[in-house]
């Protein structure tokens, strides 16, 4: 009972800290900020642990939008929240930062996914549609864990589109189209990892760029070039 009163009380203590004090106890560091990139790292406080994304260090431009980004990414997982797979989201830290669930999970291109976790994945992916969630950022697999247990996680959700309201059918026919390109992307990504497991629906979808990848991947080119223009420093 005393360790279990332990764990909450330094969760408590954790999730309370100030952004000097997550700072301070960073134990690992999984991306530097800079440039259009937030710092992402692992903070530890007695037996808690959680994960902080901040854009303090970001280019001007880049922490002048940050508001928006937390709040893109917060408002998605508290959507999602108990979804076995995504992390749940503590609290966003002076508009520049989030705390979130840490999820000891490689990434996907470094684990050994068998046949079943492609299975789950795809029903993780169609969970987090059912719930009028698109990801839209899944065209690689870097934002696709794999933990020990064969349960897939996805992260990082500020490219997300939300579903709309049921009279909204012009902006429901983009989250269609999202929720179609992040199929499409899982089918690439079962293609290139596991090629024997494809159907010929998932070979045809991985051939397919729709225009919400193509799109996706123009703004996200715009925005790095924008930020190197206007801060004359390269990405990391």
């Amino acid at each position: 009972m005393a360790g279990r009163d332990g764990a909450a009380s330094d969760f408590d203590r954790l999730v309370a800290f100030s952004r000097e004090q997550l700072q301070a106890h960073a134990r690992e560091r999984f991306r530097d900020g800079g440039g259009t990139q937030p710092s992402v790292t692992r903070v530890v406080a007695g037996e808690a642990e959680a994960v902080f994304k901040d854009y303090a260090d970001s280019a001007w431009l880049m922490r002048w939008f940050a508001p928006l980004f937390v709040y893109r990414e917060a408002s998605a997982l508290e959507r999602l929240a108990g979804i076995e797979g995504i992390p749940r989201v503590y609290r966003r830290v002076d508009g520049l930062g989030i705390l979130i669930e840490y999820l000891p999970a490689p990434k996907w291109s470094r684990s050994q996914p068998t046949p079943a976790a492609h299975d789950r994945l795809e029903k993780l992916l169609a969970d987090v549609h059912a719930r009028g969630v698109a990801h839209g950022d899944l065209r690689g697999s870097g934002n696709i864990l794999l933990r020990a247990d064969g349960q897939p996680c996805l992260v990082d959700f500020v490219a997300r589109v939300h579903r709309g309201r049921p009279w909204n059918r012009p902006w429901n026919a983009v989250f269609r189209a999202f929720c179609q390109a992040d199929r499409n992307a899982l089918a690439k990504l079962k293609l290139r990892w596991a090629p024997e497991l494809a159907t010929a629906e998932e070979c045809r979808r991985a051939e397919h760029r729709g225009w919400p990848a193509r799109i996706a991947r123009a703004v996200g080119v715009g925005v790095r070039r924008l930020v190197r223009l206007l801060v004359r420093q390269p990405d990391r």
